[in-house]
């Protein structure tokens, strides 16, 4: 049976309400736990911290599962209203919206330490993170690419999932599609243990950063657009969404003290992908309940244009916010006034003007495909 979404859910608007904050904590989990773990040394605060577990939240863990989502709910969309999955269109909107302000960090990054702060670069570092291949580069790492893993794992998701999902509907609609994303959840702490176990020192120094080993954070996103609007899962969460604080609660407390008093094996192991699974819950009781308390925070204008300015945030906070960074930009705690004045910058004169270019793009394949067909 062909599973379809409710006609009037919070899913079928244009901007899906709450998301945009969902990535502004996301976005300040990473800056805040980068900054303490980086800077906070020796410090009683960080201590405190760290006996706690309050610097555990995953932060990008909460950025995979936004993904998944939110490309699987668009690529749905798009097989729902013509039957298909175009490829190339999927890529084209992706190098728009991902390559410009990545390579623009990339290229001041270069610039920056060749000529105007030169330093010894690490070259290698820099086409594996190029390439999309940061997260199965070898070490020792050069540091103001360190977090671009992350984007690697991301890009390896957009060459596979597509055309996984689309094999999926095509051949059994969206109950295979949903076996497909099971199967990636459940494989993933496999392949992570698997690693571990084979002790290969490889695996062991990136098990928590390379795509096979982390896919299931962004399988749950996927799986979470899949499902909804089946009535089983949909009854299933209006029972469990009565206590939808457990979801925050796990996500943002409970993950990061099982985290701290089961050690790394837990996170490793069933750990992020558990994870997985209660921001995916978190995310759905936020974007249907956009009017409660916890909505109205999600949804105010700071919240929201943080969230807006995320992605670029996120490629420029490690340039300010690491101490082998001896230039006057990277002084605290002006350095993070300076992250946010950088993805400003970046969203409004590499981004946008991206973004407008790919609509004309697409606005002429539309012409082009019309004007053959005629």
């Amino acid at each position: 049976m062909e599973l379809k979404s409710p006609k009037r859910s919070p899913e079928n608007l244009s901007r899906i309400p709450s998301l945009d904050g969902i990535r502004a904590i996301a976005i300040a989990l990473v800056i805040y736990g980068h900054t303490v773990t980086r800077f906070g040394n020796p410090s009683p605060f960080k201590a405190e911290i760290e006996r706690t577990g309050l610097l555990w939240p995953d932060g990008v863990g909460i950025f995979f599962v936004l993904s998944g989502f939110l490309i699987t709910t668009l690529l749905l969309r798009e097989y729902d209203r013509s039957g298909t999955i175009s490829i190339r269109k999927f890529y084209l909107r992706r190098c728009f919206r991902i390559l410009p302000p990545f390579y623009a960090y990339i290229g001041f990054v270069l610039v920056f330490f060749c000529w105007i702060h030169p330093i010894q670069v690490q070259w290698k570092s820099f086409t594996m993170a190029a390439v999309f291949l940061r997260d199965y580069g070898v070490r020792p790492d050069f540091w103001a690419t360190d977090h671009l893993w992350s984007l690697g794992v991301e890009e390896q998701f957009y060459l596979l999932w597509p055309a996984l999902l689309y094999l999926g509907l095509r051949f059994g609609g969206r109950r295979a599609a949903s076996k497909i994303a099971i199967t990636c959840i459940l494989l993933a702490p496999a392949l992570r243990v698997g690693g571990k176990l084979a002790g290969i020192q490889f695996f062991h120094d990136r098990v928590g950063e390379m795509f096979h080993c982390r896919m299931d954070s962004l399988m749950c996103g996927c799986l979470l657009a899949i499902l909804i609007g089946n009535p089983r899962f949909e009854s299933g969460f209006a029972r469990i969404s009565k206590f939808w604080w457990c979801f925050f609660l796990y996500v943002f407390v409970l993950d990061g003290e099982l985290t701290q008093h089961l050690g790394v094996h837990y996170r490793l192991t069933i750990g992020y992908t558990i994870n997985a699974i209660a921001i995916a819950l978190m995310l759905l009781w936020a974007m249907r309940n956009a009017g409660s308390p916890v909505g109205r925070i999600l949804n105010n204008r700071l919240m929201v244009t943080a969230g807006v300015l995320s992605y670029s945030a996120y490629l420029w906070q490690t340039f300010f916010i690491r101490p082998e960074n001896t230039s006057v930009l990277a002084r605290m705690p002006y350095a993070l006034v300076w992250i946010w004045v950088a993805a400003w910058l970046s969203y409004h004169f590499v981004e946008q003007p991206a973004l407008r270019m790919r609509d004309r793009v697409l606005q002429r394949m539309k012409r082009k495909l019309v004007v053959q067909s005629a």
